[in-house]
């Protein structure tokens, strides 16, 4: 990429935006619908607000989450947080489904069942059996899915809502990273976690110390201490570190921006004690990191 930020988008090649347009967006369309408008390539982007799942039934390609590479053949399901740098490149005439779901909608959908958030945990390419398929509802309720999306009739929102809780449930069963239903006190936990993770998006770059994290969640740091080992295995402060890691290896594989510029940008003040933080956490500097990398174009 000869640009110095990652291309942010409401939809791909879409409203391109700073990260603060997101609205109670749910969208679905063919893989197909897009992929044979940009030639089955889709380019580095993110989406600040959207979460997708992508569901490819016919056709291999390779995906690339972050710093991750994929080769896939179907069936297989993506899963794609929000924030998360992706790029696909599809075998032509692909065939499968692309669901994009806001933050603000998934959020709510959480609140009914907190298992659904975490279908989003992490950027997955998850490779399926024809029989794993054939024993869900995942393909119908696509199906379903973008009929519904492409009507004009009463009850349409509703009716979109419900597939997906449909949709989500289906990849819940799917998928074998997450186990069976938290018990009260984890409930509670994962929801502050939720919240801390979003606050750590908002403020990652700003220095925020634990203090001013607890204040903000209306909890003791102990607890916030105690709630994140629980349900990470990590100390508060790891996950902030793990954001900032996670957020450097994106611009350095996705943008031509200085490892100085990219340190300043996290809010490092000087750039040799941020090469230090990023070789401690990840084994290798950061121009190491770099050159390393397989550029995505």
């Amino acid at each position: 990429m000869n640009s110095a930020e990652i291309p942010s988008f409401l939809l791909y090649g879409e409203g391109k935006t700073s990260g603060d347009a997101h609205e109670r967006l749910l969208h679905v369309e063919s893989i197909a619908a897009r992929g044979r408008f940009y030639n089955w390539k889709i380019r580095p982007h993110v989406h600040r607000h959207l979460h997708q799942l992508l569901l490819v039934h016919r056709g291999r390609g390779e995906a690339h989450t972050d710093s991750a590479v994929t080769q896939f053949r179907p069936p297989t399901l993506i899963i794609v947080p929000a924030g998360t740098v992706h790029a696909f490149a599809f075998e032509p005439d692909t065939e499968g489904f692309v669901a994009s779901i806001a933050a603000d909608l998934l959020n709510e959908l959480v609140l009914r069942d907190r298992g659904i958030g975490a279908v989003f945990d992490a950027a997955v390419t998850l490779q399926l059996s024809a029989a794993a398929i054939r024993a869900t509802d995942l393909r119908h309720a696509f199906q379903m899915f973008v009929r519904e999306f492409n009507r004009l009739a009463p009850g349409r929102v509703a009716a979109l809502e419900g597939l997906l809780v449909v949709i989500l449930a289906n990849v819940l069963r799917l998928s074998h990273t997450f186990g069976q239903a938290a018990s009260a006190t984890t409930g509670r936990h994962q929801l502050l976690i939720a919240q801390f993770r979003e606050l750590i998006e908002s403020h990652f770059r700003s220095g925020t110390s634990l203090a001013e994290y607890a204040k903000a969640l209306s909890v003791s740091e102990s607890r916030l201490r105690s709630a994140s080992l629980q349900v990470t295995q990590q100390s508060p402060m790891r996950l902030v570190h793990a954001r900032q890691l996670l957020e450097a290896k994106r611009q350095l594989l996705y943008t031509n921006m200085s490892v100085s510029e990219i340190a300043y940008a996290l809010g490092f003040e000087d750039s040799a004690y941020f090469t230090r933080f990023f070789t401690q956490r990840a084994g290798i500097s950061p121009r190491g990191f770099r050159m390393r990398q397989p550029r995505t174009s």
